[in-house]
């Protein structure tokens, strides 16, 4: 049985993130206006297309940066899953914000189980503490930031008042903390001292401000406009 378990252990871990978010999304199903079925499809869709995100994306890395090809990369998930997002809210007439806003929880948490999925495999390692032979938990650091983060939002998305800003809040929060984390972990795509995943870092935490700003001016825009309807 254990050897099954290490042997199957990353479709076990994706098996469990499909099941979590199918019982997320059924929870919103009112809000997404989809029946029970429609969850469950679309539950299994995410965890395979962020599958091929990541996959894409570790690919991608090889052809633009030195070092070997890896065979996932988390970034992928960040970057290319808000455009799979934002198609199917407009192709089937959701709210953009809505559906940002529900389907953070479903792929943080679907990332946090890849990490998982990192330290059962023991890939991803951070270097080694200079004068001992420990190295830094930056693996488990990336888990505890996750569980945190998923606790947070859980939260914020509970009260079910969509402002769009989850994901941004996401995208800011954890480009700063990999920025962080990535000169603790040992790299093969590297730019001198600089590992790739600082340039996706920075980024993610410019993309993820951007929205954020634009979000709060959008907000406060409408505030406005809502003040002066009631005025006249």
């Amino acid at each position: 049985m254990l050897s099954f378990i290490i042997h199957y252990n990353l479709y076990i871990i994706l098996a469990i993130a499909t099941i979590v978010s199918f019982v997320w999304l059924t929870h919103f199903k009112e809000n997404l206006r989809i029946k029970w079925y429609a969850a469950l499809i679309m539950a299994i869709l995410h965890t395979a297309i962020g599958v091929v995100c990541v996959k894409l994306f570790a690919v991608f890395e090889g052809l633009i940066g030195p070092g070997e090809t890896g065979n996932l990369s988390l970034y992928g998930g960040v970057f290319l899953m808000p455009v799979f997002y934002f198609l199917g809210a407009k192709i089937f007439k959701r709210d953009v914000k809505m559906v940002f806003d529900v389907f953070s929880f479903p792929l943080i948490f679907t990332l946090f189980c890849s990490r998982f999925n990192c330290l059962i495999n023991g890939c991803c390692i951070g270097q080694i503490i200079p004068g001992t032979e420990v190295r830094w938990p930056t693996r488990e650091a990336e888990l505890v930031f996750y569980a945190v983060l998923l606790i947070i939002l859980d939260r914020k998305v509970a009260k079910k008042r969509f402002d769009g800003t989850v994901y941004p809040i996401y995208m800011l929060s954890y480009g700063i903390f990999r920025f962080i984390i990535e000169w603790f972990r040992e790299s093969e795509h590297m730019f001198g001292v600089i590992h790739i995943s600082h340039i996706w870092s920075v980024l993610s935490a410019a993309i993820g401000l951007a929205f954020l700003v634009y979000l709060n001016k959008d907000r406060k825009k409408s505030k406005k406009k809502s003040a002066m309807k009631r005025n006249t």
